[in-house]
C-alpha cells in the first residue's frame, strides 16, 4: 500500500487538493521573510548535524542522533518550503512542499535539464520520508538501543539531503 506522499507524487490533482486545504487548515502559509528563514534553517540544520556527530562519539545516545539527523533534514527542508515562499510547522505539508515545488515538475526536455540542478529527485524524498520514520521510533519507542551504525547512516543521509538543499538555495538565490 502505497503511503500518502507517494500519491501525491504520482497524482497532480489529488497534490494540488491536498495543497489548498493544508493551506485553509493553516497547516502552510505564504512566507514573506524568505531569506532570513532559508538562512535560519540551513543554519539548524547543520547544527543539529553538529549534534549528531557528538552523540555519536557518546556512542549510549544513538537514539538521539537519529532524532537529530531527522531535524537536520527537516530543517533542510523548510529552508527550501522558505525558498519557495511558503512556511509550515506540520510535517506532512512541508512533504507535500517538497514534492509539490521541487519533484519531478512536468516540463520539456531541455527545460527538465536546465532546472534539473534545482530538482529534488525521489531519493531525497524518501530520505526524509525514512528520517520520520526513524526519529518516530527514536522518539517514541522504548527502545534505546539503536546501533551506531542505524544513526551514522541517517547521518550520512542527512548531510547529502542537506548539501542538496544547499545547492538548490544557492541556484534559487
Amino acid at each position: 500500500m502505497k503511503e500518502f506522499w507517494e500519491m501525491w507524487m504520482v497524482n497532480k490533482e489529488k497534490l494540488e487538493t491536498e495543497f489548498k486545504r493544508y493551506l485553509k487548515l493553516k497547516k502552510l502559509k505564504i512566507e514573506t521573510e524568505k531569506e532570513e528563514l532559508v538562512k535560519g534553517h540551513l543554519e539548524k540544520a547543520d547544527h543539529n548535524l553538529k549534534f549528531v556527530k557528538s552523540a555519536l562519539e557518546l556512542e549510549e545516545f544513538n537514539d538521539w542522533a537519529i532524532v537529530s539527523a531527522y531535524y537536520s533534514i527537516y530543517h533542510a527542508s523548510l529552508a527550501l518550503c522558505a525558498l519557495r515562499g511558503f512556511s509550515t510547522k506540520d510535517h506532512s505539508a512541508t512533504l507535500l512542499i517538497l514534492i509539490k515545488e521541487f519533484y519531478n515538475k512536468e516540463l520539456t526536455k531541455e527545460e527538465i535539464e536546465l532546472v534539473n540542478d534545482s530538482t529534488i529527485e525521489k531519493e531525497h524524498i524518501l530520505y526524509y520520508a525514512e528520517s520520520r520514520k526513524q526519529r518516530s521510533k527514536a522518539s517514541y519507542s522504548t527502545k534505546v538501543n539503536f546501533t551506531k551504525k542505524e544513526a551514522e547512516d541517517l547521518r550520512l543521509k542527512a548531510i547529502k539531503f542537506i548539501n542538496k538543499a544547499k545547492e538548490i538555495v544557492e541556484k534559487g538565490s
